[in-house]
Protein backbone atom coordinates (compact mmCIF):
# COMPACT_ATOMS: atom_id res chain seq x y z
CA UNK A 1 0.00 0.00 0.00
CA UNK A 2 0.96 3.64 -0.37
CA UNK A 3 2.83 5.22 2.51
CA UNK A 4 0.78 7.05 5.12
CA UNK A 5 2.54 10.28 4.14
CA UNK A 6 1.36 9.97 0.55
CA UNK A 7 -2.22 9.19 1.55
CA UNK A 8 -2.32 12.16 3.93
CA UNK A 9 -0.97 14.51 1.28
CA UNK A 10 -3.80 13.36 -0.97
CA UNK A 11 -6.30 14.24 1.73
CA UNK A 12 -4.87 17.69 2.36
CA UNK A 13 -6.90 19.31 -0.39
CA UNK A 14 -10.25 18.18 -1.74
CA UNK A 15 -9.90 15.12 -3.96
CA UNK A 16 -11.43 16.47 -7.13
CA UNK A 17 -10.11 17.21 -10.60
CA UNK A 18 -10.02 20.87 -11.51
CA UNK A 19 -10.49 22.23 -15.03
CA UNK A 20 -8.00 25.08 -15.30
CA UNK A 21 -7.38 27.42 -18.18
CA UNK A 22 -9.63 28.66 -20.94
CA UNK A 23 -12.39 31.24 -20.87
CA UNK A 24 -15.28 30.18 -18.67
CA UNK A 25 -18.63 29.68 -20.42
CA UNK A 26 -21.95 29.82 -18.66
CA UNK A 27 -22.69 26.41 -17.13
CA UNK A 28 -19.96 24.61 -19.13
CA UNK A 29 -16.30 23.73 -18.84
CA UNK A 30 -13.82 25.15 -21.36
CA UNK A 31 -14.28 22.02 -23.50
CA UNK A 32 -18.03 22.57 -23.61
CA UNK A 33 -19.14 19.96 -21.06
CA UNK A 34 -21.87 20.81 -18.58
CA UNK A 35 -20.74 21.75 -15.07
CA UNK A 36 -24.06 20.74 -13.56
CA UNK A 37 -24.63 24.24 -12.10
CA UNK A 38 -26.47 27.31 -13.45
CA UNK A 39 -24.23 29.76 -15.30
CA UNK A 40 -22.87 32.67 -13.22
CA UNK A 41 -24.73 35.93 -13.83
CA UNK A 42 -22.77 38.92 -15.10
CA UNK A 43 -21.98 41.28 -12.23
CA UNK A 44 -21.06 44.93 -12.72
CA UNK A 45 -17.42 45.30 -11.65
CA UNK A 46 -16.85 47.10 -8.36
CA UNK A 47 -14.71 50.15 -7.73
CA UNK A 48 -11.77 47.78 -7.32
CA UNK A 49 -11.65 47.55 -11.12
CA UNK A 50 -9.70 50.45 -12.70
CA UNK A 51 -11.98 52.87 -14.52
CA UNK A 52 -15.13 51.53 -12.85
CA UNK A 53 -17.12 53.19 -10.09
CA UNK A 54 -19.28 51.44 -7.55
CA UNK A 55 -22.95 52.35 -8.03
CA UNK A 56 -24.14 55.07 -5.69
CA UNK A 57 -27.31 54.59 -3.69
CA UNK A 58 -29.43 56.29 -1.10
CA UNK A 59 -30.05 54.34 2.12
CA UNK A 60 -32.60 55.58 4.62
CA UNK A 61 -32.01 55.69 8.38
CA UNK A 62 -34.78 53.12 8.78
CA UNK A 63 -33.05 50.74 6.35
CA UNK A 64 -29.74 51.15 8.17
CA UNK A 65 -31.38 50.56 11.53
CA UNK A 66 -33.23 47.43 10.35
CA UNK A 67 -30.09 45.96 8.84
CA UNK A 68 -27.96 46.75 11.89
CA UNK A 69 -30.50 45.05 14.15
CA UNK A 70 -30.40 41.85 12.07
CA UNK A 71 -26.61 42.05 11.85
CA UNK A 72 -26.29 42.40 15.63
CA UNK A 73 -28.25 39.19 16.12
CA UNK A 74 -26.04 37.40 13.59
CA UNK A 75 -22.86 38.64 15.27
CA UNK A 76 -24.09 37.58 18.70
CA UNK A 77 -24.71 33.99 17.52
CA UNK A 78 -21.39 33.98 15.67
CA UNK A 79 -19.46 35.13 18.73
CA UNK A 80 -21.09 32.49 20.94
CA UNK A 81 -20.64 29.80 18.27
CA UNK A 82 -24.32 29.09 18.78
CA UNK A 83 -25.26 28.11 15.26
CA UNK A 84 -27.85 25.38 14.82
CA UNK A 85 -30.63 24.98 12.27
CA UNK A 86 -33.09 26.98 14.34
CA UNK A 87 -30.61 29.85 14.81
CA UNK A 88 -29.67 29.83 11.12
CA UNK A 89 -33.27 29.97 9.93
CA UNK A 90 -34.15 32.65 12.45
CA UNK A 91 -31.23 34.83 11.34
CA UNK A 92 -32.07 34.26 7.67
CA UNK A 93 -35.70 35.27 8.29
CA UNK A 94 -34.62 38.55 9.88
CA UNK A 95 -32.38 39.45 6.96
CA UNK A 96 -35.07 38.33 4.51
CA UNK A 97 -37.50 40.76 6.14
CA UNK A 98 -34.94 43.54 5.72
CA UNK A 99 -34.37 42.60 2.08
CA UNK A 100 -38.10 42.68 1.33
CA UNK A 101 -38.59 46.02 3.06
CA UNK A 102 -35.42 47.58 1.62
CA UNK A 103 -34.54 45.91 -1.73
CA UNK A 104 -31.74 48.45 -2.22
CA UNK A 105 -29.81 46.67 0.56
CA UNK A 106 -28.21 43.87 -1.42
CA UNK A 107 -26.14 43.02 1.63
CA UNK A 108 -29.31 41.89 3.39
CA UNK A 109 -30.02 39.34 0.65
CA UNK A 110 -26.38 38.23 0.86
CA UNK A 111 -26.69 37.76 4.62
CA UNK A 112 -29.73 35.54 4.11
CA UNK A 113 -27.43 33.17 2.23
CA UNK A 114 -24.64 33.47 4.78
CA UNK A 115 -27.05 32.68 7.63
CA UNK A 116 -28.14 29.48 5.90
CA UNK A 117 -24.55 28.61 5.02
CA UNK A 118 -23.49 28.74 8.66
CA UNK A 119 -25.47 25.51 9.16
CA UNK A 120 -24.64 24.00 5.74
CA UNK A 121 -28.26 24.48 4.61
CA UNK A 122 -26.84 24.67 1.13
CA UNK A 123 -30.04 24.47 -0.90
CA UNK A 124 -31.49 27.48 0.92
CA UNK A 125 -28.16 29.31 0.85
CA UNK A 126 -27.80 28.73 -2.91
CA UNK A 127 -31.23 30.21 -3.59
CA UNK A 128 -30.44 33.31 -1.53
CA UNK A 129 -27.00 33.79 -3.07
CA UNK A 130 -28.33 33.41 -6.60
CA UNK A 131 -30.73 36.26 -5.90
CA UNK A 132 -27.92 38.39 -4.45
CA UNK A 133 -25.57 37.56 -7.37
CA UNK A 134 -27.99 39.19 -9.80
CA UNK A 135 -27.26 42.59 -8.24
CA UNK A 136 -24.22 44.82 -8.44
CA UNK A 137 -21.17 45.58 -6.35
CA UNK A 138 -19.17 43.77 -3.71
CA UNK A 139 -22.03 41.75 -2.19
CA UNK A 140 -22.97 40.32 -5.58
CA UNK A 141 -19.31 39.31 -6.02
CA UNK A 142 -19.23 37.76 -2.55
CA UNK A 143 -22.41 35.85 -3.35
CA UNK A 144 -20.72 34.44 -6.47
CA UNK A 145 -17.71 33.41 -4.39
CA UNK A 146 -19.84 31.65 -1.77
CA UNK A 147 -21.86 29.90 -4.47
CA UNK A 148 -18.53 28.55 -5.70
CA UNK A 149 -17.89 27.11 -2.22
CA UNK A 150 -21.31 25.44 -2.18
CA UNK A 151 -20.78 23.86 -5.59
CA UNK A 152 -17.26 22.79 -4.62
CA UNK A 153 -18.52 20.93 -1.55
CA UNK A 154 -21.12 19.28 -3.75
CA UNK A 155 -18.33 17.93 -5.99
CA UNK A 156 -19.16 20.31 -8.87
CA UNK A 157 -15.61 21.58 -9.15
CA UNK A 158 -15.75 22.97 -12.68
CA UNK A 159 -18.81 24.99 -11.77
CA UNK A 160 -17.14 26.21 -8.58
CA UNK A 161 -14.13 27.44 -10.54
CA UNK A 162 -16.34 29.38 -12.93
CA UNK A 163 -18.11 31.11 -10.07
CA UNK A 164 -14.80 32.01 -8.42
CA UNK A 165 -13.45 33.32 -11.73
CA UNK A 166 -16.61 35.40 -12.09
CA UNK A 167 -16.27 36.68 -8.52
CA UNK A 168 -12.68 37.82 -9.12
CA UNK A 169 -13.73 39.48 -12.39
CA UNK A 170 -16.49 41.33 -10.53
CA UNK A 171 -14.22 42.28 -7.63
CA UNK A 172 -10.44 41.80 -8.13
CA UNK A 173 -9.92 42.50 -4.44
CA UNK A 174 -12.06 39.57 -3.28
CA UNK A 175 -9.54 37.66 -1.18
CA UNK A 176 -11.67 34.54 -0.62
CA UNK A 177 -12.10 33.87 -4.35
CA UNK A 178 -8.35 34.31 -5.00
CA UNK A 179 -7.56 31.86 -2.20
CA UNK A 180 -10.11 29.32 -3.45
CA UNK A 181 -8.78 29.44 -7.01
CA UNK A 182 -5.26 28.90 -5.66
CA UNK A 183 -6.41 25.89 -3.64
CA UNK A 184 -7.82 24.28 -6.78
CA UNK A 185 -4.56 24.83 -8.64
CA UNK A 186 -2.47 23.41 -5.80
CA UNK A 187 -4.63 20.30 -5.82
CA UNK A 188 -4.24 20.01 -9.58
CA UNK A 189 -0.47 20.39 -9.27
CA UNK A 190 -0.41 17.38 -6.98
CA UNK A 191 -2.53 15.40 -9.40
CA UNK A 192 -0.65 16.09 -12.64
CA UNK A 193 2.82 15.76 -11.06
CA UNK A 194 6.02 17.70 -11.64
CA UNK A 195 6.78 15.99 -14.94
CA UNK A 196 3.68 17.45 -16.55
CA UNK A 197 4.20 20.68 -18.53
CA UNK A 198 1.01 21.92 -16.85
CA UNK A 199 2.60 21.81 -13.39
CA UNK A 200 4.72 24.96 -13.77
CA UNK A 201 1.80 26.88 -15.28
CA UNK A 202 -0.44 25.90 -12.39
CA UNK A 203 2.21 26.91 -9.86
CA UNK A 204 2.66 30.31 -11.52
CA UNK A 205 -1.05 31.04 -11.49
CA UNK A 206 -1.48 29.81 -7.90
CA UNK A 207 1.31 32.18 -6.84
CA UNK A 208 -0.46 35.01 -8.68
CA UNK A 209 -3.76 34.27 -6.92
CA UNK A 210 -2.13 34.12 -3.49
CA UNK A 211 -0.03 37.22 -4.08
CA UNK A 212 -3.22 39.02 -5.16
CA UNK A 213 -4.92 37.92 -1.94
CA UNK A 214 -2.00 39.08 0.21
CA UNK A 215 -1.80 42.33 -1.75
CA UNK A 216 -5.31 43.11 -0.53
CA UNK A 217 -4.98 41.62 2.96
CA UNK A 218 -1.46 41.14 4.28
CA UNK A 219 -2.92 39.32 7.29
CA UNK A 220 -4.74 36.61 5.31
CA UNK A 221 -3.78 33.54 7.32
CA UNK A 222 -5.46 31.34 4.71
CA UNK A 223 -3.31 32.78 1.91
CA UNK A 224 -0.09 32.18 3.87
CA UNK A 225 -1.24 28.65 4.70
CA UNK A 226 -2.00 27.90 1.06
CA UNK A 227 1.34 29.39 0.04
CA UNK A 228 2.99 26.94 2.43
CA UNK A 229 1.07 24.03 0.90
CA UNK A 230 2.06 25.27 -2.56
CA UNK A 231 5.75 25.01 -1.71
CA UNK A 232 5.28 21.54 -0.24
CA UNK A 233 4.47 20.34 -3.75
CA UNK A 234 7.64 19.13 -5.47
CA UNK A 235 9.58 18.81 -2.21
CA UNK A 236 10.84 15.31 -3.07
CA UNK A 237 13.13 16.71 -5.79
CA UNK A 238 13.90 19.99 -4.08
CA UNK A 239 13.89 19.87 -0.29
CA UNK A 240 14.57 23.61 -0.15
CA UNK A 241 10.89 24.01 -0.93
CA UNK A 242 10.12 22.65 2.53
CA UNK A 243 12.21 25.42 4.08
CA UNK A 244 10.21 28.02 2.16
CA UNK A 245 6.97 26.30 3.15
CA UNK A 246 7.94 26.48 6.82
CA UNK A 247 8.69 30.22 6.57
CA UNK A 248 5.24 30.83 5.08
CA UNK A 249 3.48 28.71 7.66
CA UNK A 250 5.32 30.61 10.37
CA UNK A 251 4.00 33.86 8.89
CA UNK A 252 0.49 32.45 9.09
CA UNK A 253 1.14 31.43 12.70
CA UNK A 254 1.95 35.05 13.59
CA UNK A 255 -1.56 35.99 12.43
CA UNK A 256 -3.62 33.15 13.91
CA UNK A 257 -1.94 30.17 15.51
CA UNK A 258 -5.29 28.43 16.14
CA UNK A 259 -6.38 28.44 12.48
CA UNK A 260 -7.27 24.78 11.97
CA UNK A 261 -6.06 24.46 8.33
CA UNK A 262 -2.72 25.96 9.41
CA UNK A 263 -2.25 23.30 12.09
CA UNK A 264 -3.18 20.65 9.51
CA UNK A 265 -0.60 22.12 7.10
CA UNK A 266 2.06 22.00 9.83
CA UNK A 267 1.17 18.33 10.24
CA UNK A 268 1.80 17.73 6.55
CA UNK A 269 5.11 19.58 6.77
CA UNK A 270 6.32 17.35 9.61
CA UNK A 271 5.13 14.24 7.76
CA UNK A 272 7.37 15.27 4.87
CA UNK A 273 10.20 15.71 7.37
CA UNK A 274 9.48 12.16 8.60
CA UNK A 275 8.63 13.46 12.06
CA UNK A 276 5.37 11.62 12.58
CA UNK A 277 4.96 12.35 16.29
CA UNK A 278 5.15 16.10 15.66
CA UNK A 279 2.80 15.70 12.70
CA UNK A 280 0.23 13.92 14.85
CA UNK A 281 0.37 16.68 17.46
CA UNK A 282 -0.48 19.28 14.84
CA UNK A 283 -3.24 17.19 13.29
CA UNK A 284 -4.75 16.81 16.77
CA UNK A 285 -4.46 20.57 17.31
CA UNK A 286 -6.37 21.11 14.07
CA UNK A 287 -9.17 18.83 15.29
CA UNK A 288 -9.28 20.64 18.63
CA UNK A 289 -9.49 24.00 16.86
CA UNK A 290 -12.28 22.77 14.56
CA UNK A 291 -13.97 19.47 15.54
CA UNK A 292 -15.78 19.43 12.18
CA UNK A 293 -12.55 19.67 10.17
CA UNK A 294 -12.82 16.41 8.26
CA UNK A 295 -9.37 16.47 6.63
CA UNK A 296 -7.64 16.86 9.98
CA UNK A 297 -9.63 13.97 11.49
CA UNK A 298 -8.69 11.82 8.50
CA UNK A 299 -5.04 12.67 9.03
CA UNK A 300 -5.23 11.82 12.73
CA UNK A 301 -6.84 8.50 11.82
CA UNK A 302 -4.26 7.61 9.19
CA UNK A 303 -1.34 8.57 11.41
CA UNK A 304 -2.62 6.62 14.40
CA UNK A 305 -3.17 3.56 12.19
CA UNK A 306 0.51 3.84 11.37
CA UNK A 307 1.25 3.95 15.13
CA UNK A 308 -1.11 0.99 15.66
CA UNK A 309 -3.32 3.11 17.90
CA UNK A 310 -6.35 1.47 16.38
CA UNK A 311 -8.86 2.62 19.00
CA UNK A 312 -8.03 6.28 18.31
CA UNK A 313 -8.08 5.69 14.57
CA UNK A 314 -11.49 4.02 14.77
CA UNK A 315 -12.86 6.95 16.76
CA UNK A 316 -11.60 9.50 14.23
CA UNK A 317 -12.81 7.67 11.13
CA UNK A 318 -16.19 7.05 12.75
CA UNK A 319 -16.52 10.79 13.43
CA UNK A 320 -15.65 11.60 9.83
CA UNK A 321 -18.40 9.24 8.65
CA UNK A 322 -20.80 10.91 11.06
CA UNK A 323 -19.92 14.29 9.52
CA UNK A 324 -19.78 13.01 5.94
CA UNK A 325 -21.75 9.76 5.56
CA UNK A 326 -20.42 9.18 2.03
CA UNK A 327 -16.74 9.72 2.80
CA UNK A 328 -15.25 6.75 0.92
CA UNK A 329 -11.72 7.13 2.33
CA UNK A 330 -13.06 7.24 5.88
CA UNK A 331 -14.72 3.84 5.41
CA UNK A 332 -11.47 2.40 4.07
CA UNK A 333 -9.60 3.86 7.04
CA UNK A 334 -12.21 2.53 9.47
CA UNK A 335 -11.77 -0.92 7.95
CA UNK A 336 -8.02 -0.71 8.60
CA UNK A 337 -8.67 0.21 12.23
CA UNK A 338 -11.20 -2.60 12.69
CA UNK A 339 -8.79 -5.09 11.18
CA UNK A 340 -6.08 -3.91 13.56
CA UNK A 341 -8.50 -4.46 16.46
CA UNK A 342 -9.18 -8.01 15.29
CA UNK A 343 -12.72 -7.31 14.07
CA UNK A 344 -12.38 -9.06 10.71
CA UNK A 345 -16.12 -9.30 10.02
CA UNK A 346 -16.58 -5.64 10.88
CA UNK A 347 -13.72 -4.66 8.58
CA UNK A 348 -15.19 -6.69 5.71
CA UNK A 349 -18.61 -5.08 6.15
CA UNK A 350 -17.03 -1.61 6.23
CA UNK A 351 -15.03 -2.19 3.04
CA UNK A 352 -18.19 -3.36 1.31
CA UNK A 353 -19.97 -0.17 2.43
CA UNK A 354 -17.16 1.79 0.77
CA UNK A 355 -17.74 -0.13 -2.46
CA UNK A 356 -21.42 0.75 -2.24
CA UNK A 357 -20.48 4.43 -2.04
CA UNK A 358 -18.09 4.38 -5.01
CA UNK A 359 -17.56 1.15 -6.91
CA UNK A 360 -15.11 2.81 -9.32
CA UNK A 361 -12.42 3.23 -6.69
CA UNK A 362 -10.15 0.33 -5.89
CA UNK A 363 -8.86 0.80 -2.33
CA UNK A 364 -11.69 -1.17 -0.72
CA UNK A 365 -11.19 -4.10 -3.11
CA UNK A 366 -7.44 -4.11 -2.42
CA UNK A 367 -8.00 -4.15 1.33
CA UNK A 368 -10.58 -6.91 1.04
CA UNK A 369 -7.94 -8.94 -0.78
CA UNK A 370 -5.43 -8.32 2.01
CA UNK A 371 -8.05 -9.14 4.65
CA UNK A 372 -8.85 -12.49 3.05
CA UNK A 373 -5.30 -13.49 2.09
CA UNK A 374 -3.35 -12.42 5.18
CA UNK A 375 -5.95 -12.74 7.93
CA UNK A 376 -9.04 -14.79 7.17
CA UNK A 377 -7.29 -17.65 5.37
CA UNK A 378 -5.10 -18.41 8.40
CA UNK A 379 -8.13 -18.84 10.65
CA UNK A 380 -9.63 -21.69 8.60
CA UNK A 381 -9.39 -25.14 10.17
CA UNK A 382 -9.73 -27.16 6.96
CA UNK A 383 -7.64 -26.93 3.81
CA UNK A 384 -10.56 -26.67 1.41
CA UNK A 385 -11.96 -23.72 3.36
CA UNK A 386 -8.58 -22.00 3.38
CA UNK A 387 -8.17 -22.58 -0.34
CA UNK A 388 -11.58 -21.02 -1.00
CA UNK A 389 -10.56 -17.90 0.89
CA UNK A 390 -7.35 -17.59 -1.12
CA UNK A 391 -9.41 -17.87 -4.29
CA UNK A 392 -11.71 -15.09 -3.07
CA UNK A 393 -8.69 -12.94 -2.17
CA UNK A 394 -7.33 -13.44 -5.68
CA UNK A 395 -10.64 -12.23 -7.15
CA UNK A 396 -10.58 -9.11 -5.01
CA UNK A 397 -7.06 -8.28 -6.20
CA UNK A 398 -8.04 -8.93 -9.82
CA UNK A 399 -11.04 -6.63 -9.47
CA UNK A 400 -8.79 -3.97 -7.97
CA UNK A 401 -6.59 -4.03 -11.08
CA UNK A 402 -9.59 -2.90 -13.16
CA UNK A 403 -10.42 -0.02 -10.80
CA UNK A 404 -8.92 3.39 -10.08
CA UNK A 405 -5.93 2.96 -7.81
CA UNK A 406 -2.33 3.82 -7.01
CA UNK A 407 0.33 2.42 -9.36
CA UNK A 408 2.37 0.97 -6.48
CA UNK A 409 -0.74 -0.74 -5.13
CA UNK A 410 -1.35 -2.24 -8.57
CA UNK A 411 2.13 -3.77 -8.52
CA UNK A 412 1.51 -5.16 -5.02
CA UNK A 413 -1.83 -6.57 -6.12
CA UNK A 414 -0.15 -8.48 -8.95
CA UNK A 415 2.37 -9.91 -6.51
CA UNK A 416 -0.46 -10.92 -4.20
CA UNK A 417 -2.28 -12.66 -7.05
CA UNK A 418 0.90 -14.64 -7.76
CA UNK A 419 1.16 -15.57 -4.07
CA UNK A 420 -2.48 -16.68 -4.01
CA UNK A 421 -1.98 -18.85 -7.10
CA UNK A 422 1.01 -20.54 -5.45
CA UNK A 423 -0.86 -21.15 -2.21
CA UNK A 424 -3.90 -22.54 -4.04
CA UNK A 425 -1.65 -24.89 -6.03
CA UNK A 426 0.22 -26.01 -2.89
CA UNK A 427 -3.04 -26.86 -1.15
CA UNK A 428 -4.17 -28.83 -4.22
CA UNK A 429 -0.91 -30.79 -4.15
CA UNK A 430 -1.16 -31.46 -0.43
CA UNK A 431 -4.74 -32.69 -0.78
CA UNK A 432 -3.70 -34.94 -3.67
CA UNK A 433 -0.78 -36.37 -1.69
CA UNK A 434 -3.12 -37.15 1.18
CA UNK A 435 -5.46 -38.95 -1.20
CA UNK A 436 -2.60 -41.15 -2.46
CA UNK A 437 -1.67 -42.37 1.02
CA UNK A 438 -2.83 -45.98 1.87
CA UNK A 439 -5.94 -45.91 4.05
CA UNK A 440 -5.42 -46.67 7.79
CA UNK A 441 -6.69 -50.05 9.08
CA UNK A 442 -10.31 -50.20 10.08
CA UNK A 443 -11.07 -50.05 13.78
CA UNK A 444 -10.88 -53.56 15.43
CA UNK A 445 -9.23 -55.24 12.43
CA UNK A 446 -6.17 -57.44 13.22
CA UNK A 447 -2.85 -55.98 12.32
CA UNK A 448 -1.20 -57.41 9.24
CA UNK A 449 1.15 -60.36 10.00
CA UNK A 450 4.59 -59.72 8.62
CA UNK A 451 5.90 -62.31 6.17
CA UNK A 452 8.40 -64.81 7.73
CA UNK A 453 12.03 -64.22 7.04
CA UNK A 454 13.59 -66.78 4.60
CA UNK A 455 15.42 -69.68 6.31
CA UNK A 456 19.17 -69.59 6.25
CA UNK A 457 20.78 -72.06 3.93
Amino acid sequence: MRTISTIISSAALAAALVACGGTPKGGTTPDGKSTGVPPPPNVTPTAATPGKDAPKREVSKEAKSDFQSAQAGFDQIDKANGWNESACRSSADKFQSVARAHPELLEAQYMVGLSFQRCALDADAEKAYQAAAKGQGIYAARALSNLGEIYFRAGKVDGAKQYWDSAVKASPKLVAAHNNLASLEIDQMRRVGEKSPEWAKLETDAKYQLSSALGVNTDSVKAYTLYGLLYMEGWQKNKNRLDLAKLLLDEAKKRNEKFAPLQNAYGLYYMHRNAQSEALQHFMSAVEADPKFVEARMNVGLTTVNFRKYDTAKEQFSKVIELQPKAYDAYVGLGLAQRGLGDMDGAEATYKKAIGIDGKKGDAYYNLGVLYKDFKANKQADLKGSQGIYKQAREFFKTFLDKDGDADDKAEAKNNITDCDKLIAQIDQFIQNQANQPPPPAAGAPAATPAPAPAAK
